[in-house]
């Protein structure tokens, strides 16, 4: 994999979370993209890893409730998000 795919994949990973995750709820702003660039890193490190649904939904979950300060996020269902994030997963 080429530095320009991995570049492209995560920015495809924060897309994602900024259209499925959002604890931020920034999506419609001017600059949205806030701390999700460094979420995407970390996200495309855990699939490349093998790490399973449930790691990388406590993961998401622990920055909610964190470093984000919306603890009352942390038990919604990533389910969809994580559906998505399987199908890059394939591409890494």
């Amino acid at each position: 994999m080429t530095i320009e795919n991995r570049v492209e994949i995560e920015g495809e990973i924060g897309q994602l979370l900024l259209d499925r995750w959002d604890p931020l709820g920034v999506r419609d702003l001017p600059e949205p993209r806030a701390r999700y660039p460094e979420y995407a890193h970390e996200v495309y490190n855990l699939l490349a890893r093998g790490a399973s649904n449930a790691q990388i939904g406590r993961r998401l979950h622990q920055a909610e409730s964190g470093e984000l300060n919306h603890p009352e996020l942390a038990t919604r269902d990533l389910t969809p998000l994580l559906s998505a994030l399987r199908l890059i997963e394939k591409r890494i």
